[in-house]
């Protein structure tokens, strides 16, 4: 599988951008916060994009006028979720909510946080080969997500036995849940990217992510 080959359809992404940034200081949205030439959440986007996936629903809350500005003809799908403030989970099921409500249920749910400046789409990429079948098939059972000398990232692919369980998540634990229920069918892939754990939640954390050399 190729960056260039789109998914149409197949999968869809949840970006997770409702959060306050509380950890920023008062009243600063970490998302809309330029970092190489472009707003933070903008690069989970691009990723995405750049990987093959052409639906992505943001979640938004906080501000989600000003994240709605920064994507700005990147083609995504806004969701509002009223309850953002209940934690990741809740706007994460929001977001499942609203896609599976729709008429093209998807083979896969890929879901990204909103604030990982350093994501390449080839980690996306090495996440859907991992399971994706040279058919256009993603196994319903399964789970994937990249991992960096052990450590578990984003984005997380859920095939569509596990999509009933995202829809009535809720508080600040996002899919863990799911994934200690469902250990047996995770599939960890090893990617050579930082990017996919990196992500930002204070002053000090995107300083540094400024300061990163960038393609």
């Amino acid at each position: 599988m190729s960056p260039e080959a789109p998914l149409t359809g197949a999968v869809v992404a949840i970006v997770l951008a409702a959060g306050r940034s509380a950890r920023m200081g008062s009243e600063r949205n970490k998302l809309v916060e330029e970092v190489g030439g472009r707003p933070l959440i903008a690069w989970p986007v691009d990723a995405l994009r750049g990987a093959g996936i052409e639906r992505i629903v943001v979640v938004t809350g906080f501000e989600a006028e000003r994240v709605e500005a920064a994507l700005a003809g990147r083609g995504c799908t806004f969701v509002h979720h009223a309850g953002w403030a209940e934690g990741m989970g809740s706007s994460l099921a929001c977001g499942a909510r609203r896609i599976l409500a729709g008429p093209e249920r998807p083979e896969a749910i890929l879901v990204c946080v909103g604030d990982l400046p350093g994501l390449r789409a080839d980690s996306v990429v090495a996440v859907l080969a991992a399971v994706h079948d040279g058919n256009g098939r993603f196994p319903a059972d399964r789970i994937a997500l990249p991992t960096l000398a052990g450590r578990r990232g984003h984005p997380v692919l859920f095939g569509g036995d596990h999509f009933d369980a995202l829809t009535p998540l809720g508080g600040d634990e996002g899919a863990r849940s799911i994934l200690r229920a469902h250990a047996a069918h995770v599939v960890e892939v090893e990617v050579d990217d930082p990017g996919c754990l990196r992500d930002v939640d204070t002053p000090a954390e995107l300083a540094e992510a400024r300061a990163q050399p960038r393609p």
